[in-house]
């Protein structure tokens, strides 16, 4: 009896979801290349996955009345054409109708967004021409959460938080370069693109047991690389901190070493914990995934918070204090530490106390329109 028909309807959804097919490395660099910082961030691609999935199985609730402080999330959402997230707030635009000259125009800053007039008491988002003319409408849909996209709706604000720490981190690391020793290598990429590799060569298995087995090998070699750059953050942090504490030795390309190389295993970290999610959540194993997550906010909650000298700084503080900062990128690890502190305590929170954060996050579907003149 493994007929479907003792199933609920959500249920089966779940299931289709979770055997989609599973595509991580797309790029030539993705697949065949031996530099990390080359890859895909393996975030933006799953996430519009998932997105297309929220919209395809989700029902909605159109906003009649759009606050005016979504404005400039929704003008952020349409200039990047990405999906966005602030505060509890997560947009998923839908632009495949809107014509190639108008998204032109918004990328050039021609057209921009306002709030129409039209009704009174009733603000709607709208696309303005350089007259001000009305030319498209933005409607919001709000996702009405179920059994069925519950877990991808949990998963997309995941996998944007790592995205969001990435993309800061790749700021930072863009005003240094940095060569990684062999030790490092052999550590900390050769696990990784062995799993790479089983990952790709699971796509050509003839049953769905092979597959799995493949996967499942896979996963054993990223953790393995997860652990060699954990213990590199933590062997290098003591180093940097130690190095710090040498009166007249505290400048120089040993510090700028060391941080160089904290910038690069973090960034590493943050992209293997996307590729290694998705593998678990294909291999419907969501518990350890979140185990995965909740290990690595700690990690980069530690290089946070945690003291690292007799003073009490934090290797952030290091960071901070020793960075060559141009006028460019001035002050950035403040930055970074200030924006994120709150952010990962609170993901931190939910997840060890298993609060679903969903309950309380509000997703919405993004469309674009053609003004009514009526």
């Amino acid at each position: 009896m493994n007929s479907n028909t003792d199933k609920t309807i959500e249920e089966i959804e779940i299931v289709e979801i979770e055997k989609k097919p599973l595509v991580i490395f797309k790029t030539e660099a993705d697949k065949y290349g031996r530099d990390i910082t080359l890859m895909s961030d393996f975030f933006d691609g799953y996430v519009q996955q998932m997105a297309s999935t929220i919209r395809k199985q989700s029902n909605f609730e159109v906003l009649e009345n759009i606050p005016a402080s979504s404005l400039g999330i929704i003008n952020d959402a349409i200039h990047q054409a990405s999906v966005i997230l602030k505060g509890n707030v997560t947009l998923l635009p839908d632009f495949d109708s809107l014509p190639v000259d108008i998204k032109d125009k918004l990328k050039k800053g021609i057209y921009t967004i306002g709030e129409s007039k039209q009704v009174d008491g009733n603000l709607r988002a709208v696309i303005l021409d350089e007259e001000q003319v009305r030319v498209k409408d933005i409607t919001l849909k709000k996702v009405i959460t179920n059994p069925g996209n519950i877990e991808t709706v949990r998963s997309i604000g995941n996998q944007i938080q790592m995205r969001q720490i990435y993309a800061k981190l790749a700021d930072i690391q863009e005003f240094q370069t940095y060569q990684l020793e062999k030790d490092r290598d052999r550590d900390i990429i050769v696990p990784f693109l062995d799993a790479r590799s089983l990952v790709l060569e699971a796509e050509y298995k003839q049953t769905e047991e092979e597959k799995i087995a493949a996967l499942k090998a896979a996963d054993d070699k990223i953790r393995t690389a997860f652990n060699a750059v954990y213990a590199d953050i933590e062997t290098t942090t003591r180093s940097f901190a130690k190095r710090t504490d040498i009166p007249f030795l505290q400048f120089g390309n040993q510090l700028n070493t060391y941080m160089s190389f904290l910038t690069s295993d973090l960034q590493i970290a943050t992209k293997y914990v996307g590729v290694r999610m998705q593998i678990l959540e294909y291999l419907g194993d969501s518990n350890v995934a979140n185990e995965v997550l909740k290990s690595y906010q700690h990690v980069i909650y530690d290089f946070l918070t945690k003291p690292v000298t007799r003073k009490g700084l934090t290797c952030v503080n290091l960071m901070h204090d020793y960075f060559p900062y141009t006028k460019d990128n001035l002050n950035c690890w403040h930055y970074f530490s200030k924006e994120m502190v709150p952010a990962l305590k609170e993901s931190m929170n939910a997840l060890s106390i298993g609060m679903d954060k969903t309950k309380h996050q509000e997703i919405y579907v993004m469309t674009v329109e053609d003004a009514n003149y009526e």
